[in-house]
């Protein structure tokens, strides 16, 4: 049994053993998803970028939608950023779709439309960090790198009986550990298979709550089940205060169009569309506020019921107010448009409000 020390991380088992453990689990157990079927580099890296905090079954239908309209790298590249931050919608956390975005055109235009084998290389790509570049270049081009999500750092953190040990962004020792493993001829040779094992271990078996050890392959050699700790390993993480922002919205309509403005905030995705907002909640001071800052006149016909939105560590609560102008509006930074426009994404809680106003 390795110490719980965690800088003397050692498989209690020969690493050959522990392989074709995970192999052969991997081959009987692994689900059926499309990037498996085709571990094309384009497929496996877009994949990847959609699984970053989101979950499988939630990115699947939006990773078959997105291979539709972009079937290669070069259709991403060449597409508008707004266009693809549309068609990315409802997996949140845009800055993923940028990226993409990005990295598909400097793919194009410096690699010929292939992503770099050199693990280097990929690492300079905009949203390519450590485990991407790892995940990507062993599965589509079994390249022997290891990689650790979170997932599998509470995988390895239960086997060995880090006992303390929370679930960090940076595992130092699981990474050398699991750099020295993936060196062997009996991983190396299987690079692809084995890191995806670990994955769905990880998000199969090996789960936050709730472990299921019997169906665990590696369940007779597992540290923490032996000393009946699964359920306390990771020990659990302090949870950040979530913060409370509050913002009156104005709504106004003009012949079935709405009033809007291009998304200028740190807390907001940019390069999407919004109604005119200023911080708080409606008061006396709001119409002096708008004026100033948006240099809207106008009169409030009614209020409609809040709504509430979640990012990350905020929830936002959203006061809408459907309004009727005074003057005429200034052509920038408005636009009058309907909330289906292509060509004018909008920010997902202005679908929310929406569906209030009907």
């Amino acid at each position: 049994m390795p110490s719980s020390n965690v800088a003397n991380l050692a498989l209690p088992i020969p690493i050959k053993t522990f392989a074709l453990k995970l192999l052969a689990w991997y081959q009987d157990n692994k689900r059926d998803l499309p990037w498996r079927s085709n571990p094309d580099p384009y497929h496996v890296w877009v994949s990847e970028i959609m699984l970053q905090q989101t979950q499988v079954k939630t990115a699947l239908p939006h990773f078959v939608k997105f291979l539709k309209i972009y079937p290669n790298i070069e259709t991403l590249a060449q597409a508008k950023e707004n266009e693809v931050l549309l068609n990315w919608s409802g997996l949140g956390y845009y800055n993923r779709a940028r990226n993409l975005h990005r990295t598909a055109q400097i793919v194009c235009n410096q690699y010929d439309g292939n992503f770099p084998e050199n693990y280097l290389d990929a690492l300079q790509l905009p949203g390519i960090g450590r485990y991407t570049a790892g995940a990507i270049l062993s599965i589509a081009y079994q390249k022997p790198l290891p990689i650790v999500d979170g997932n599998i750092q509470r995988l390895f953190i239960r086997y060995l009986k880090i006992e303390q040990e929370t679930q960090q962004k940076n595992p130092k020792k699981i990474w050398e550990l699991l750099d020295q493993i993936v060196k062997k001829p009996e991983i190396s040779q299987n690079i692809g298979d084995f890191n995806q094992s670990l994955m769905e271990m990880g998000a199969l078996i090996c789960t936050p709550k709730n472990p299921n050890c019997t169906s665990c392959p590696l369940s007779t050699s597992c540290g923490a089940l032996k000393q009946d700790l699964q359920a306390s390993l990771p020990l659990p993480r302090k949870r950040k205060k979530i913060r409370s922002l509050h913002y009156t919205v104005l709504i106004a309509t003009r012949g079935g169009k709405y009033l809007l403005r291009e998304t200028r905030s740190t807390i907001l995705p940019t390069g999407f569309w919004e109604f005119p907002r200023i911080l708080g909640k409606p008061s006396q001071r709001s119409s002096q506020i708008f004026k100033r800052l948006h240099r809207l006149d106008f009169k409030v016909e009614r209020e409609v019921e809040t709504v509430t939105h979640q990012i990350t560590h905020r929830r936002i609560y959203f006061h809408p107010l459907i309004v009727s102008l005074k003057d005429s509006i200034p052509q920038k930074p408005f636009i009058w448009t309907t909330l289906e426009n292509k060509h004018y994404p909008i920010s997902s809680y202005v679908n929310k409000i929406a569906r209030k106003l009907k």
